[in-house]
């Protein structure tokens, strides 16, 4: 445990990074108390069924929701606190492999050094320090422990096992889809290891109380999400089955060579005549001879099989949403079953020579912890780092967005501007880098061209919420060009998408008076300032609407409910001196009027 979390030890420091922030930082739902049974009406990445329309991610996994929930109740929206729940489970899962480990190869010392080698093995830094990856630790330790009862069940154990492990595969598979693939695992072991043979039957029987409760989970997501399978927009079915094998490849790749380590976005190949399709051909004619080869080693063709059955969601052949078809999140879950060969490997070298075992194992460790350690503490550890050396060091243009995004919130425009034009040459179908790339045109006065952006987004997918911040943006591009009709008409667009957001209300209240109905105008920003008493600019634009109503008491009342140490930022004391003035003057020329 001491060097688990040594090797995690910057995780501790770290931030959101990614899909944290939608699915914890700006998830409004995890922040208040809610029935545990809520969660099953939630559908993963989805916080705003209104904001979102139409839109679905398609992955329904309510007890991860759950445990975000319960980790904000106890660290707020602290990241380290939700990264040191992450570690927590991690650690509880190496736990629960290490006895599954020792139970099927009856030996400690075997099983404690392949736990180890898992718990600090650097693929799975994605998983464990990436908040948003929780979902496969959860998934995993699920599904070894529905293993290990159903095992328990299968050799003559009481009722009580096969109980526990269909209410542990229930919720291996409401912490994420690939908890399914257990079930074909029973499969293997009953073929490979059972020592009770059943008839079939039997074993069709065992397999009706996990068939009930997938029936059950498709059921509520559909209900949630409107699909059984997640939308995708990868290759057609030709395409996803001849590559598998390459797939696969790609993934032991970086099982057995773990360097050049980071987030990868791996695509298909453009044509079945290339080198992947062939190297993934001898790859599947090389695991049929290991099989063929190891056939009287029953426990490594089971781990072997149960390896390539766990990595099978992630092959994309029943289709994702994922932009890659290669993750290193993916192979925690896949890994803990390789773990049994990696055990009866150590198991048989100590049993030549333990010393030298032990020596070369000692060395494996070091540097697998060592490199876990400068990923947890470089490339995981914050978006700003992680953004840095995925574009520069890695050529991962996929994140050029993210980058020129940090860059613009630290003012730094020219570079960013060549980060989001990058990221629009790579990636010109992604409708948020057009719509970033806008703000930064029109932070640095360039409104017409920030336009022309935006309408090469119109057609390109966006969800309600995206949609807005598109109509929006318009809105401002047409507001700075002093085309107030035409801003007039898209910041209402954008408020009938976004109907809370503050943003938006503002800007249209604005629009509406800055071409002359101040009335519509304040009786806006009115209604949203009831939404947002505390907003600091919003109180200053309605004062702005109440001078030119010449509402001067009304401008003075709602500046004074802007905090005194923003004063200056808003410039409060000129507009009430402004207010006063123009209320003073206003007294004298009604006196003058009735002498």
């Amino acid at each position: 445990m001491v060097l688990v979390i040594l090797a995690y030890l910057p995780t501790f420091s770290g931030g959101f990074i990614l899909d944290d922030r939608p699915f914890i930082e700006n998830n409004t739902y995890i922040r208040t108390i809610h029935s545990p049974l809520s969660f099953f009406a939630q559908e993963d990445g989805i916080t705003d069924k209104f904001n979102t329309g139409d839109y679905h991610t398609g992955y329904y996994r309510p007890l991860i929701n759950l445990t975000y929930s319960i980790d904000y109740k106890l660290w707020g929206l602290s990241a380290p606190g939700f990264r040191a729940t992450n570690l927590f489970l991690h650690i509880i899962c190496c736990f629960v492999l290490f006895h599954f480990l020792q139970f099927l190869i009856n030996d400690r010392y075997a099983a404690l050094w392949a736990t180890l080698i898992f718990a600090i093995y650097p693929v799975n830094t994605e998983t464990v320090s990436w908040i948003a990856s929780r979902n496969n630790i959860l998934a995993t330790m699920f599904s070894i422990t529905s293993l290990f009862f159903y095992i328990k069940g299968c050799e003559g154990g009481r009722r009580l096992n096969r109980v526990a492990s269909v209410l542990t595969f229930a919720l291996a598979i409401l912490s994420k889809e690939m908890g399914f693939m257990v079930v074909p695992i029973f499969f293997l072991y009953q073929r490979l290891l059972s020592r009770t043979r059943r008839n079939i039957y039997e074993e069709l029987l065992s397999y009706l109380p996990f068939i009930m409760v997938a029936v059950a989970y498709f059921f509520l997501r559909k209900a949630v999400t409107s699909s059984y399978l997640s939308p995708s927009e990868l290759a057609g079915l030709w395409d996803r089955v001849c590559f598998a094998p390459y797939v696969i490849l790609w993934n032991l790749r970086l099982i057995f060579l773990p360097y050049g380590l980071h987030s990868f976005v791996v695509d298909y190949p453009a044509t079945c005549l290339s080198w992947q399709f062939l190297a993934g051909l001898c790859y599947t004619g090389f695991l049929g001879i290991f099989v063929w080869k190891q056939r009287k080693n029953r426990l490594m063709i089971f781990s072997v099989l149960s390896f390539h059955v766990a990595l099978f969601p992630t092959l994309n052949i029943v289709p994702t949403s994922a932009v890659t078809l290669v993750s290193m999140r993916w192979l925690y879950f896949s890994m803990a079953f390789l773990s049994l060969a990696c055990a009866q490997v150590i198991r048989d070298f100590l049993k030549i020579s333990r010393f030298i075992t032990i020596a070369v194992f000692c060395s494996i460790v070091v540097y697998l912890g060592s490199y876990s350690y400068i990923l947890n503490s470089s490339l995981w550890h914050n978006e700003d780092n992680f953004f840095r050396q995925e574009v520069l060091g890695f050529r991962n243009y996929y994140y050029a967005g993210g980058l020129a995004g940090n860059l613009l919130d630290k003012k730094e425009y020219q570079r960013a501007e060549g980060f989001f034009q990058v990221a629009i040459q790579h990636y010109p179908r992604e409708a948020l880098n057009y719509i970033n790339y806008s703000f930064l045109l029109m932070k640095t006065g360039r409104p017409d061209v920030a336009l022309a952006y935006l309408k090469k987004a119109k057609a390109l997918f966006m969800t309600s919420e995206r949609r807005g911040q598109w109509y929006n943006y318009i809105g401002v591009a047409h507001f700075q060009l002093k085309n107030h009709n035409e801003a007039l008409k898209y910041f209402t667009k954008a408020v009938k998408c976004c109907p809370g957001n503050i943003e938006y209300c503002t800007n249209l209240g604005c629009a509406y008076t800055a071409n002359g109905n101040y009335a519509k105008g304040a009786s806006v920003l009115e209604k949203t300032l009831e939404i947002a008493p505390d907003s600091a600019s919003l109180r200053k634009n309605l004062a702005l609407t109440y001078i030119q109503m010449k509402r001067y008491r009304d401008a003075m009342t709602v500046l004074q409910g802007i905090p005194e140490k923003e004063w200056g930022k808003y410039g409060v004391q000129e507009l009430l001196e402004k207010a006063r003035t123009s209320l003073v003057q206003s007294h004298r020329k009604s006196g003058e009027i009735q002498r």
